[in-house]
């Protein structure tokens, strides 16, 4: 018998899961170059920040959803 898991600790599951999806689709972005996206960092005027910037918004955004569909889950699958 497995103990139950905590809402908070399943919630922070999916955000890390969505972290590591957000953080590995700006890695093929910046890899394949179909859009781009290495050149319009290249030629900004601040390539860390921009970097910095798309990897912080790509990483949250998807932490974000996945741990807003998990609570849907956790609380669908509890009730």
């Amino acid at each position: 018998m497995r103990p139950q898991k905590s809402l908070f600790n399943a919630l922070l599951t999916h955000f890390l899961m969505g972290v590591a999806l957000g953080l590995s689709l700006v890695l093929v972005l910046g890899l394949v170059d179909a859009f781009h996206v290495r050149d319009l960092v290249a030629k900004s005027g601040a390539p860390v920040q921009t970097t910095l910037m798309l990897v912080t918004t790509y990483g949250l955004m998807f932490g974000i959803g996945a741990a807003l569909t998990g609570l849907v889950l956790t609380l669908e699958d509890e009730s």
